[in-house]
């Protein structure tokens, strides 16, 4: 999906300094992205089993996501009890398998369906994405780009 290395080029550029202050060197990067995989793997572990059973028994999982402003929020519909642990997991698992950003000035949305096709579990999504690009002082609201669209079939996993 690339959506954490294209909003890193936005804010960093590909590797010329823009008026900023803060500079991330590759090898930053590198391990950001080394934790992050580790993360992603260990909740996978821990999820798997739970999901592939929820999913064969209840059917699809439908949900939606929010997120920027360093905040981001994956939200599940269909009656799913989000206070259940496993939900928790899950949440942390979508945002990073599709690697939703939430640091930043900019806006996204976004939905998908959770669900199983042959031995696989899948994650069908779309999203919107704006970059804040000023703010109207008189109306107190962020003037944002052109929507960037996204979309994608992806499998999660394999059972």
């Amino acid at each position: 999906m690339g959506l954490i290395s294209n909003f890193f080029k936005r804010i960093f550029g590909s590797g010329k300094q823009h008026n900023q202050v803060i500079t991330i060197s590759d090898a930053d990067i590198r391990k950001w992205k080394k934790e992050d995989k580790d993360r992603l793997l260990l909740v996978e572990t821990q999820i798997k089993d739970w999901l592939t059973e929820y999913l064969k028994a209840k059917g699809d999982i439908n949900f939606s996501w929010e997120s920027g402003n360093d905040e981001g929020f994956v939200t599940f519909q269909d009656g799913v009890s989000e206070d259940d642990d496993n939900f928790e997991d899950l949440e942390d698992y979508i945002t990073r398998k599709l690697e939703i950003p939430s640091a930043g000035e900019f806006q996204m949305t976004g939905k998908g369906t959770i669900y199983i096709e042959h031995n696989s579990v899948k994650a069908k999504y779309s999203s919107i994405f704006k970059t804040t690009i000023d703010f109207d002082e008189e109306t107190e609201e962020e003037i944002f780009s052109e929507d960037e669209h996204d979309s994608g079939d992806v499998v999660l996993y394999k059972f």
